[in-house]
C-alpha cells in the first residue's frame, strides 16, 4: 500500500513535522481538534474517541461545509480493511452522541441522504510553528517510502515476510553527519514499518495468554429483513463455540444483548465490557440465503484483525448456527491460537418456533425490568413451553419472570408470583438438573420469599459450580452471602460478577449494596456514583447513596438523593417542591414528620406500609413501636426484611430482645 492511500491530514502531519511546523488545530464551538496529536478537547478537557471515529471526524472537519461522500470515507479511513457501509453510520452515530448539540440545539454533522455527510458547524484554524532544533539537518531531499500492498487479513502472517529496503538519496554533506542520520533514519523507518506491519495485521495472541472477547448481537444490513432469532441466536451459538476453548474468556449473551442497537460502536462496547477483542457481525437475507460477515476487532488498537464470512441457505436457524460455528467460530479460534474442545452444542429445544419465542421473551426480561415488559415476556415463555413442554430453559426464565411479581407485587400478585415462579423453576430442574439458571433463580426465591437461607445457599453454590462464568450466578450468590452476614465472601463474589460483566449497572449496584451492608460507606458511595454515571435512572443506586449519606450524618447529601428518588419514582412535582421548602425551614426532621403523618393516615385508611412505618418510628426514637411494625411486616411476608441482620438502619434495635426474636422468626438468628 502506498502513502497515497492515507488520509490527507495524516500526510500533512508527516510533512509538517519534517519541516518543523506544528500541524494546525481546528476550532469549533467549545471543541479543539488537534490532528497532529490526535486529540479532541472540549473546554480543554480531553474527549475519548476510537481511532476510526477520530479519523472520520478529522476528515469531516478538514472539509467543513463540503459534502464528504461515503465512498470517500471508506476509501481513506478504511483503506486497508473490508468494511460495510453500516460502519460509517455507526461511527457518525457515536460522533453525534459525543459532540452533542451546540447552544442553539443544532447538530454538528449533517446527513446528506444516500450521499454522505457534511460538517456544518463553523470551523476556524489555529496554526503555530515550532522552533528548529539546533542540530537538525536542513534541506533534506524527499524520501519516498513504498509500503507493501494490501494482504488479505484472513491469511496467516508468514514469519519470513520481507520488509522492503528503503534507499535514501542523500546529497553530499559532511560524511559522519550524513551517515549517522542515514542509519538513524533507516532504523526509524524500519521500526515504523515493523510496527505498522504488526499493528495492521494484528499478531495473534500468545497461546499461553488468556484473552477475553465480547460477541455482539448481529446487525441487519436491511432493517426490513430484521430477524431477532439470527441476531441473538447466532451470537449465542458463537459464544458457546468460543467458550468451549481453553484460554479465552467470553462474555455471556446476557452481558452483550444490550448492544443490539444498530448505531452501537463495537469498540465502545468492547471498552465497556473490558475485553481484548470484539466480534462484530452483520447479516443480510436475500434470495433465500443469509450472508453473515464477522470482524474481529482489537479493542485497544481499533484495528480489524480478521474478517470471516459465511453464505448459507436461509432454511432453519439451527442449520445456520451450525454453519456459522464451523465457518466463523473455528477460523476465529485459529486466529486467536485457541482450539475448540468440540463439545456438542446444548440445545434446549429442537423446535425452531419455540426457540424464537424464547428469544423474544429473553430480550424483554433481560432489559430494564418493569411490570409491562415482564408480563409480555411471560406470554412468550408460555407460548414456547406450549410448543415444547420439555423446554427447560424456557421454564427457568418463566420462573424468573414470575419471581419479579413475587418480590415487587402486593398481596395476591405477590402470592401468585411465588407459586407460579417456584412451580416453573422446579419443572425446569426436573427436566434438566444441570441448568444453572434454574438453580440461581430458585436460590433467590428461597431466600427472598421462603426465608430458607440454607436452602438458598445450596442452590447458589450449585449454580456457580455448574456455570462459573455466569455473572448473574455470582451476583445472586454474593447478595445472599451479604444478607446472612458473610461480608468478605459476599464482596469476593461480587467482584467476580463484575469481572465477568463489567458493563452491567445492576451488578455494580448490587456490589455497592453489599458494601453498604458491610458499613463501608465511602466505598459504597464511590461505587454507586459510578453506577449512576452508567444509568442515572437506576432507583436502587440512588437509594443506596441516600442511605450511605444518612449513615455518615450528611443530611444535605441525604436529602439531595432523597429528592432524586422521589423524582425517579414519579412523585408529584408540587409535593417535591413542598418537601424542599420544609427542608429549608425545618431540616430533615420536618420532612420526616410530614412523611410520618402521611404514613399514619394511610394506616388509618386501611392501607398500611408497615416497613415504612417502622423506619419512620426509628427516626423519632420510637423503637418499641418500630419493632411492633416490623412484626406486622413479617406477618405480611415482606421480602425487604431479609436485610434485618446486616442493614445498618436497624442497628439501634439490636440490643432489644424483641428484635432478636424477630430475626429468629425470619431465620436469621
Amino acid at each position: 500500500m502506498s502513502l497515497e492511500k492515507y488520509p490527507g491530514f495524516l500526510l500533512n502531519f508527516s510533512e509538517s513535522e519534517m519541516a518543523g511546523e506544528i500541524k494546525h488545530s481546528y476550532l469549533f464551538k467549545s471543541f479543539r481538534l488537534n490532528v497532529s496529536e490526535r486529540r479532541l478537547l472540549r473546554d480543554n478537557s480531553p474527549v475519548s474517541l476510537t481511532p476510526k471515529a477520530f479519523d472520520v471526524l478529522a476528515m469531516l472537519v478538514e472539509q467543513n461545509g463540503h459534502l464528504v461522500e461515503k465512498d470517500e470515507l471508506l476509501k481513506h479511513v478504511w483503506a486497508d480493511s473490508f468494511v460495510e457501509e453500516a460502519n460509517i453510520a455507526r461511527i457518525i452515530h457515536t460522533l453525534r452522541r459525543t459532540l452533542g448539540e451546540d447552544e442553539n440545539g443544532n447538530k454538528f454533522i449533517e446527513t446528506v441522504a444516500t450521499k454522505g455527510y457534511r460538517f456544518v458547524a463553523e470551523v476556524t484554524e489555529d496554526r503555530g510553528t515550532a522552533e528548529q532544533p539546533a542540530n537538525k539537518l536542513e534541506n533534506l531531499p524527499a524520501v519516498e517510502v513504498d509500503f507493501p500492498d494490501t494482504i488479505d487479513i484472513d491469511e496467516d502472517v508468514k514469519t519470513d515476510a520481507q520488509i522492503p529496503l528503503v534507499t535514501l538519496p542523500v546529497e553530499s554533506k559532511p560524511r559522519t553527519r550524513v551517515v549517522l542520520f542515514s542509519v538513524g533514519f533507516l532504523t526509524a523507518v524500519s521500526l515504523i514499518l515493523l510496527l505498522s506491519f504488526n499493528f495492521r495485521f494484528g499478531s495473534a495472541p500468545a497461546s499461553g495468554a488468556v484473552k477475553s472477547i465480547a460477541v455482539l448481537p448481529l446487525k441487519p444490513l436491511a432493517a426490513e429483513n430484521r430477524d431477532l432469532g439470527y441476531e441473538l441466536g447466532i451470537a449465542d451459538s458463537l459464544i458457546f463455540k468460543l467458550g468451549s476453548a481453553k484460554g479465552i474468556i467470553v462474555r455471556t449473551l446476557n452481558a452483550t444483548s444490550q448492544y443490539a442497537d444498530a448505531g452501537q460502536d463495537p469498540i465502545a462496547a468492547g471498552r465497556e465490557q473490558k475485553v481484548d477483542y470484539v466480534l462484530a457481525s452483520n447479516y443480510q437475507i436475500a434470495d433465500g440465503k443469509i450472508r453473515i460477515t464477522s470482524q474481529l476487532i482489537n479493542v485497544q488498537s481499533g484495528q480489524v484483525e480478521g474478517t470471516f464470512k459465511v453464505d448459507q441457505a436461509n432454511t432453519a436457524i439451527f442449520t445456520v448456527q451450525d454453519a456459522v460455528a464451523a465457518n466463523i467460530g473455528e477460523p476465529l479460534l485459529k486466529k486467536l491460537n485457541r482450539q475448540s474442545s468440540d463439545p456438542a452444542e446444548k440445545r434446549y429445544t429442537p423446535n425452531e418456533e419455540a426457540y424464537r419465542l424464547y428469544l423474544q421473551g429473553a430480550a424483554l426480561s433481560g432489559s430494564k425490568r418493569n411490570a409491562e415488559k415482564i408480563r409480555k415476556a411471560i406470554g412468550f415463555f408460555e407460548q414456547a413451553i406450549a410448543i415444547d413442554p420439555n423446554f427447560a430453559l424456557a421454564y427457568a426464565e418463566l420462573g424468573s419472570a414470575h419471581n419479579f411479581f413475587a418480590f415487587k407485587g402486593e398481596g395476591r400478585d405477590a402470592t401468585d408470583g411465588y407459586i407460579k415462579g417456584k412451580a416453573a423453576l422446579e419443572k425446569a430442574l426436573a427436566i434438566d438438573e444441570t441448568l444453572a439458571e434454574a438453580h440461581s433463580h430458585l436460590g433467590v426465591l428461597k431466600s427472598n420469599y421462603e426465608w430458607d437461607f440454607a436452602g438458598s445457599e445450596r442452590e447458589h453454590k450449585r449454580a456457580v459450580e455448574l456455570d462459573p462464568n455466569s455473572s448473574a450466578a455470582h451476583c445472586f450468590y454474593g447478595l445472599l452471602l451479604g444478607t446472612i452476614g458473610k461480608s468478605d465472601e459476599a464482596i469476593a463474589e461480587m467482584k467476580t460478577a463484575i469481572d465477568l460483566d463489567p458493563a452491567d449497572a445492576g451488578t455494580r449496584h448490587s456490589y455497592g449494596w453489599v458494601l453498604f451492608q458491610s458499613r463501608r460507606y465511602d466505598e459504597a458511595i464511590a461505587e454507586e456514583l459510578r453506577v449512576i454515571e452508567m444509568d442515572p435512572t437506576l432507583i436502587m443506586a440512588n437509594n443506596v447513596l441516600m442511605n450511605s449519606y444518612d449513615q455518615k450524618g450528611d443530611d444535605d447529601k441525604y436529602f439531595e438523593y432523597y429528592v432524586r428518588l422521589q423524582t425517579l419514582r414519579g412523585k408529584d412535582p408540587d409535593e417535591i417542591n413542598l418537601l424542599q421548602t420544609i427542608y429549608a425551614q425545618s431540616g430533615r426532621r420536618g420532612v420526616s414528620q410530614r412523611h410520618f403523618e402521611q404514613a399514619k393516615e394511610d394506616e388509618r385508611n386501611g392501607k398500611p406500609k408497615y416497613d415504612r412505618l417502622a423506619n419512620l418510628s426509628m427516626e423519632f426514637g420510637q423503637n418499641e413501636e418500630a419493632i411492633t411494625y416490623l412484626e406486622k411486616a413479617v406477618d405480611e411476608n415482606k421480602f425487604t426484611l431479609i436485610t434485618l441482620k446486616v442493614n445498618p438502619r436497624y442497628d439501634q434495635l439490636r440490643s432489644n430482645p424483641r428484635f432478636d426474636a424477630l430475626m429468629a422468626r425470619i431465620g436469621l438468628k
